[in-house]
């Protein structure tokens, strides 16, 4: 089945407001095994939406409307359905009932605007809203189904899990090829290098493949299109085989995240963590701290973003400074070790290098970056280049630490 999603509102067309809805109901679809072909936004104006409905309604199998439900002229998405469909409109007097009791428990009257909220196009399945005055419909005609949702998100989504969800299984044959999705999560390699290393993964005849490349990662993206047995079985065998070949560059899958991992890792080995910061300037404790249970492991840090605060605090040596300068491994190193001895933990992270947009020569170039990690066995430190403006700098950096210090707890793992 083929399925288009219209959104209706000038504010989406200005970025105003964010469709969210779009991106909810996609995924909602396709787990279904429903194609969804096209987005389109509409803004408030009769005669486009008119022309976007009729172009949808006649190359899709299923239309899925947000917005233009309210009680206002503009707010016409029913009526010219109907009008595309060449449906009557007509009063449907539970909705009508319900639109008045909203207005009583707030104990004001209902304007007469709403009541058009009670109309549907005839023979409409009505979709009640108990949280607002504007009511769904679902209608099938001629082969075509199409669902007018409200465009507030805190409306349209439980009217879609609690009443479209249901009939949405029904229209679908129970036989009907369904969509199973998978993410791989990938640190440290760029979209040309992964699809070298994956050769004919990339175009196998039961999985699409595709790469997303993020700020910080990249995602591998599995959909399998079968039974949920089979499509099951093939995703399972398709990301063995991307770890086999990609190893340890693969850090996570789904809904997981990098800080997440490093930290449920901490927690299970009982390890804690501190920080030493220098261009992330608090960016790495933060991050350590959005995690819930942070506490067990993180001990604290050290935004150490003068020299004078690096040797002072940290025991960085004036020597090194003046050597081998802020930026350099010497110094990352001392950085690490000197907030492991200060605050006591077993494993230190630390950051140093030029995050820009100045401050960068040819010997050390805007990017430039380096991590230490220093444990209980030593204390080592990687050198990196990164690209982009401060903020991605900052960010790539970030990452990196974390994915160094999950790298040096996987290493220690294989020893035992």
């Amino acid at each position: 089945m083929k399925a288009e999603i219209v959104a209706t509102g000038t504010e989406l067309l200005l970025g105003e407001t964010l469709n969210t809805s779009a991106h909810y109901l996609t995924g909602k679809l396709s787990s279904l095994g429903i194609e969804v072909d096209y987005h389109t936004t509409v803004g408030d104006n009769l005669e486009r939406l008119e022309q976007v409905l009729r172009q949808a309604i006649g190359r899709t199998d299923l239309l899925v409307t947000t917005g233009g439900l309210g009680p206002t002229v503009d707010d016409m998405t029913k009526e010219l359905v109907a009008k595309v469909l060449d449906l009557k409109m007509e009063l449907d007097a539970s909705s009508l009932e319900q639109i008045k009791q909203f207005f009583g428990r707030r104990k004001a009257p209902m304007p007469s605007s709403n009541e058009k909220q009670a109309y549907f196009p005839k023979d409409s399945k009505i979709l009640p809203n108990p949280i607002g005055t504007a009511p769904g419909a679902i209608i099938e005609k001629n082969g075509k189904t199409v669902i007018i949702l409200p465009g507030p998100p805190f409306e349209m989504r439980p009217m879609f899990d609690n009443y479209v969800w249901p009939e949405l299984q029904r229209i679908i044959e129970p036989q009907a090829e369904r969509m199973k999705e998978r993410v791989l999560k990938v640190f440290g390699m760029g979209e040309s290098a992964i699809e070298e290393v994956l050769g004919e993964l990339m175009s196998l005849p039961d999985i699409t493949m595709a790469l997303l490349a993020k700020r910080a990662e990249m995602h591998i993206r599995l959909v399998a299109r079968s039974s949920a047995t089979t499509s099951g079985e093939a995703l399972d065998r398709v990301e063995g085989e991307i770890r086999r070949r990609l190893g340890d560059k693969v850090f996570g899958r789904d809904q997981e995240t990098m800080i997440g991992i490093v930290g449920q890792t901490l927690i299970n080995k009982h390890l804690t963590i501190a920080t030493a910061e220098s261009c992330t300037g608090g960016l790495l404790g933060a991050a350590f701290t959005q995690e819930p249970g942070s506490s067990e492991f993180y001990l604290g840090g050290v935004v150490s973003y003068s020299n004078s605060v690096k040797r002072e605090i940290l025991g960085v040596s004036e020597e090194n400074l003046k050597q081998f300068g802020a930026v350099s491994e010497e110094v990352a190193k001392e950085m690490a070790e000197g907030v492991r001895s200060k605050i006591g933990s077993e494993l230190a992270v630390s950051t140093t290098g030029i995050a820009g947009p100045d401050g960068g020569s040819d010997q050390k170039p805007v990017g430039l970056v380096y991590i230490g990690i220093a444990t209980p066995e030593g204390v080592h430190a990687k050198k990196f280049q990164f690209y982009g403006e401060r903020e991605s700098v900052r960010q790539l950096t970030v990452q990196a630490a974390l994915n160094e210090v999950r790298l040096h707890m996987l290493k220690n793992e294989r020893r035992l």
